[in-house]
């Protein structure tokens, strides 16, 4: 478990005890990816370590440049974290079933996997919204920050966060024009400016609503 010098809440603190002082043996970060983003996909990733298990490299991904999750990842997660998985849906499937829909079923669907091989963990997902596992909530511990304060959820968030940039990295040589490489699918300067003289490419999310303001050339497809 991770020290934090910010103060907690009292949801905070009751969640750090349940981990810290629960039977299992092992916890199942969950962390996501894309929420917020315009084109691109959303990852869910799901990795597994020893209950109590800490390094300093592993952090929040938010707070650490590519390199240094990339270095993180290589180094510290994938040789040591027994179990670990990252789930995706594309734009196209973002559009039909809506992006908390998309976030619940790649949540529940990372978490099963690494049940199936550690199935006494404890599930630690990321965020205020706890998303059943198997119909059960009995198993899962949902935590605001748990992305600073659990080892095995900012893992998850490295993972997360490395797959989908590398994915968006690749994206911009075939869509140079939209700043991929910087802002990853989010919004920004060079991505509106893009968009404002391209309109949408085909990893673009068509449901949300500030893509409404763009031209679609697939639109009479």
């Amino acid at each position: 478990m991770k020290k934090e010098k910010r103060s907690l809440t009292e949801h905070q603190k009751q969640c750090l005890h349940q981990i810290e002082k629960g039977k299992h043996q092992y916890v199942i970060g969950i962390d996501e990816v894309g929420l917020g983003s315009w084109a691109g996909p959303i990852m869910v990733a799901g990795v597994v370590f020893p209950k109590g298990w800490s390094h300093s490299h592993i952090v929040d991904s938010k707070t650490i440049a590519h390199a240094k999750r990339e270095r993180a990842l290589q180094e510290f997660i994938y040789p040591y974290s027994p179990a670990y998985c990252v789930l995706s849906m594309t734009s196209q499937q973002i559009d039909r079933i809506g992006i908390e829909t998309a976030r619940q079923q790649l949540t529940e669907g990372c978490a099963l996997y690494c049940l199936t091989r550690f199935p006494e963990a404890l599930v630690v997902q990321d965020g205020d919204r706890p998303v059943p596992v198997d119909g059960r909530l009995d198993h899962v511990v949902c935590l605001p920050k748990a992305d600073a304060l659990v080892a095995a959820v900012s893992a998850a968030s490295i993972l997360a966060k490395v797959t989908h940039d590398l994915f968006m990295f690749e994206q911009a040589r075939y869509y140079p024009d939209y700043g991929f490489i910087t802002n990853v699918g989010y919004r920004s300067v060079t991505h509106e400016r893009g968009l404002q003289r391209y309109g949408l490419t085909p990893i673009h999310r068509r449901s949300y609503k500030p893509m409404q303001n763009y031209n679609d050339p697939l639109k009479n497809w």
